[in-house]
C-alpha cells in the first residue's frame, strides 16, 4: 500500500498479535450475523472528523481503490443507487465516442449482495463496483457490493454508557460494508484481503460546544479462525490510511459525483478506455522495448510513460476521427487508413512514433539528434524518424540559417496533421503558433505536454504570473521574470518544512499555476487561445510530474469529422479561407510581443539559430538526453 506514513497512536496498541485480541463486533455493531470480528487494536479514538468527512473519504476510496492498492488500475462502477457515480458506458456517452469503433463491452447486469440488517442504522446507498487489476494476465477482476449506512441521530443520554453525563451530546455513526462476489476462499484474487466481508465504522460524539471526538474501527468476516500475518498487516494499514486520508481531506471538497478531487483528470478521455488500451499496449510492446533499450537511461520509466501517452492519443483520436487500431476490430477493418496523420516534434527516443506506427496510424517524428534507440526499430519505422531541427517560419523568413549540419524544417506540415509536442521544451510555447501557421485557413490540432520553461528564442525563461493574480505561497526563491532561473529553484531560507509545504501546494490544481511549470502551462494555453484555438487541459495518467496535457482544436475537428463521417478529410469552408490572413497576423503579433523582451524577432531568431548550431557542435558529448539541457526532447 502506498503512502504508509503512520498517523495512528501506536502507544495505544497492545503489542499482541491480532489473533490474540480478536473479539466479536456485536459489542459495537448489532448486525444480523454474529460472525463479524474486530479488535481493540483495529480502532482509533480521539479523532476530530465529522461523519460527513468520513463518508466523503469512504466514497472516494471506494471509487478509487488504486490509491490503497498498487495492484489495481481502478474500479468500474456497475451500479449506484443514488446515480451519482457513472458507469463506463455513461462515461463514453458523455465523452462523445463515435464511428462504430470498439469500446467497452456493456456489463451483464449484476445483482447486489443483500444488505445486512444493522440495529440503529439505515441503509442509505448501495454501489456495485468491479475492481480492475493492472495485470489481468495474472489477476482477475472482482465484483464487490458496497453498502453505506448512517445511524439515526441520538443523544448520549439515550445510551446506557453515557447515562451519567452532565451534558447531553449528539452521537452520529457511519458504516461502510464491502462484500466481494465470491463463492469460496480460492476465488479471492491476490490483491484482495482473504475475507468474506470488510466494514469500517466511524462513531462520533459532538458536544454542545461543537467539539467532536470520534472513533474509527475496522470489522471483518474471515473465512476461518486463522489470521495470516499479511491479513493483519493489511487491516492495520487500511485503518491508518482511512485516518490519514480523512485528516488530510478535512476542510477540502471532493467531487462525489465523479469520485475525483481534480476536474482536469479524465475529463476528455474516459479513464477505463485509456487504461484498457494502455494495458494492451504494455502487454504487446513493453517487454521488447525494455529488453532492447539502447539509451543509457533507465528504460521502464520512458517506455511506460510513452505507452501511456500513446494510449491517450489512440482514445483521443477515436473520439475525434472515429478511428481505431485494426487489432480492435474483429472483422479486421483498419479504420486508421482514414486518419489524417501525425507529426511528433522533438520525438526523442521515438517510442511514441514507433508504437503509433505499429498500431496503424500514419505519421512521422523528428528530433535535433538521432537517438541510439532508433536503430532498434524496423527499417520502415526508421524511415519515419528523421534528424531535423525546426526553425519556426517567422524566424526562417527573416534570417539565413546557413549550414548547421542537419536538415531543417519550418513546420509546414500537411493539412489536418495532428501535432504532438511531448516534453518538447523550446517548442512548447511555439506549438500552437506552428500549428496555426501550418494551415491558417484550418489550424492544425495539437497536444502539448509542457516540461522545461523556455522563451520563444529558446532561452530558459520563467514566465510571470498572469496579470491580476497574486502568488499564494513562496519558497524563498522568488525572482524577476527576466532572470534565467533553475527549473527547480532551491529555497534561500533553508526551511525544509516550508519548502515541502510549498511543493505540496504546487501539486494542487490551483497551486500548480504559481510554479514555473504551471506558469509555462498557463502561457501555452494563453498563446493558443490568442491564436484562435479552443483550448482544453487534462491531467494525463503518466508516471511523470510533468503530466498536464494542453489540447487545441479537438472540439472543432471532432465536429467536422462527425458531420462528414469518415469517408474523407473535411473540406475548408469559404469563411475559414477568408480568416487565414487574420490568423497569420494574430500569430505574428504574438511572436513580436514575446520576442520584444530579447530585442525583437531578428535578435530572437539569431539566438534560436545559434542554439541550433550548438546542438550539432556538441554531438556525441551527451549520451543521456537529460544531461544536455539544449536537446529538444
Amino acid at each position: 500500500m502506498p503512502n504508509r506514513k503512520i498517523v495512528r497512536n501506536l502507544s495505544r496498541l497492545s503489542g499482541k498479535s491480532l489473533k490474540e485480541t480478536l473479539e466479536s463486533s456485536h459489542e459495537v455493531l448489532e448486525i444480523d450475523s454474529d460472525d463479524w470480528l474486530t479488535s481493540p487494536d483495529l480502532s482509533e479514538d480521539g479523532l476530530p472528523f465529522s461523519t460527513e468527512n468520513f463518508y466523503e473519504t469512504a466514497v472516494f476510496l471506494m471509487a478509487n481503490p488504486n490509491i490503497t492498492s498498487s495492484h489495481l488500475f481502478r474500479a468500474d462502477i456497475l451500479f449506484d443507487s443514488q446515480g451519482l457515480l457513472k458507469t463506463p458506458q455513461q462515461d463514453e456517452e458523455l465523452a462523445g465516442t463515435f464511428g462504430g469503433c470498439a469500446t467497452e463491452i456493456p456489463e451483464t447486469p449484476v445483482k447486489a449482495k443483500p444488505a445486512a440488517q444493522v440495529t440503529g442504522f439505515d441503509l442509505v446507498r448501495t454501489v456495485i463496483r468491479k475492481l480492475i487489476p493492472r495485470n489481468q494476465n495474472i489477476d482477475r477482476p472482482l465484483v464487490q457490493t458496497c453498502h453505506f449506512y448512517k445511524s439515526k441521530t441520538s443523544s448520549s443520554r439515550d445510551d446506557e454508557d453515557h447515562s451519567n453525563d452532565d451534558q447531553p451530546s449528539e452521537r452520529q455513526r457511519v458504516l461502510t460494508m464491502f462484500l466481494p462476489h465470491i463463492e469460496s476462499q480460492d476465488d479471492v484474487p491476490f490483491y484482495h484481503p482473504q475475507l468474506r466481508g470488510l466494514a469500517t465504522l466511524y462513531d462520533v460524539q459532538s458536544s454542545q460546544e461543537g467539539v467532536k471526538s470520534g472513533t474509527m474501527s475496522v470489522h471483518f468476516l474471515p473465512f476461518s479462525s486463522d489470521i495470516p500475518e499479511r491479513l493483519e498487516r493489511t487491516l492495520h494499514l487500511l485503518l491508518n490510511f482511512y485516518v490519514r486520508l480523512t485528516r488530510g481531506a478535512k476542510g477540502t471538497t471532493t467531487n462525489e459525483i465523479t469520485g475525483k478531487t481534480s476536474s482536469s483528470k479524465d475529463n476528455l478521455v474516459p479513464r477505463h478506455l485509456a487504461q484498457n488500451t494502455y494495458a494492451r499496449l504494455k502487454n504487446i510492446y513493453a517487454a521488447d522495448l525494455c529488453e532492447n533499450w539502447a539509451e543509457s537511461t533507465e528504460p521502464s520509466k520512458h517506455v511506460y510513460e510513452d505507452l501511456a501517452i500513446t494510449a491517450f492519443l489512440i482514445e483521443l483520436w477515436r473520439m475525434m476521427y472515429g478511428v481505431a487500431p485494426a487489432k480492435e476490430n474483429p472483422n479486421g477493418e483498419n479504420t486508421t487508413a482514414k486518419f489524417p496523420g501525425f507529426v511528433d516534434m522533438a520525438c526523442g527516443n521515438g517510442v511514441l512514433v514507433y508504437v503509433l506506427l505499429m498500431e496503424g496510424y500514419s505519421g512521422c517524428g523528428f528530433d535535433a539528434r538521432r537517438r541510439k534507440s532508433w536503430s532498434v526499430y524496423p527499417d520502415w519505422v526508421q524511415e519515419r524518424l528523421t534528424e531535423k531541427i525546426l526553425i519556426p517560419k517567422p524566424f526562417a523568413d527573416i534570417t539565413e540559417a546557413g549550414d548547421i549540419g542537419v536538415n531543417i524544417t519550418t513546420g509546414d506540415f500537411p493539412r489536418d496533421t495532428f501535432i504532438i509536442s511531448n516534453h518538447a521544451d523550446e517548442l512548447t510555447v511555439w506549438t500552437p503558433l506552428i500549428a496555426a501557421l501550418a494551415c491558417p485557413e484550418s489550424p492544425l490540432p495539437f497536444l502539448a505536454i509542457p516540461c522545461c520553461s523556455h522563451a520563444l528564442s529558446g532561452s530558459r525563461y520563467r514566465y510571470p504570473l498572469p496579470k491580476g493574480t497574486k502568488p499564494k505561497t513562496t519558497t524563498g526563491a522568488a525572482e524577476k521574470p527576466d532572470q534565467h532561473t533553475e527549473q527547480n529553484p532551491q529555497p534561500a531560507s533553508g526551511d525544509l518544512k516550508a519548502l515541502r509545504a510549498a511543493k505540496q501546494a504546487e501539486k494542487t490544481e490551483s497551486g500548480m499555476w504559481t510554479s514555473m511549470y504551471g506558469l509555462l502551462t498557463k502561457k501555452t494555453i494563453t498563446v493558443a487561445e490568442e491564436a484562435g484555438y479552443q483550448v482544453e487541459k487534462t491531467l494525463l495518467r503518466i508516471p511523470s510530474t510533468r503530466n498536464m496535457g494542453v489540447i487545441g482544436g479537438r472540439q472543432l475537428v471532432s465536429e467536422q469529422w462527425k458531420q462528414l463521417g469518415t469517408s474523407s478529410a473535411p473540406t475548408v469552408a469559404e469563411d475559414q479561407t477568408k480568416q487565414a490572413p487574420r490568423v497569420v497576423q494574430n500569430v505574428m503579433d504574438i511572436v513580436e510581443r514575446e520576442c520584444s523582451r530579447e530585442g525583437g524577432i531578428q535578435a530572437s531568431a539569431q539566438i534560436w539559430i545559434e542554439r541550433a548550431r550548438g546542438l550539432q557542435k556538441d554531438r556525441g558529448k551527451a549520451t543521456n538526453p537529460a544531461d544536455d539541457a539544449q536537446i529538444l526532447e
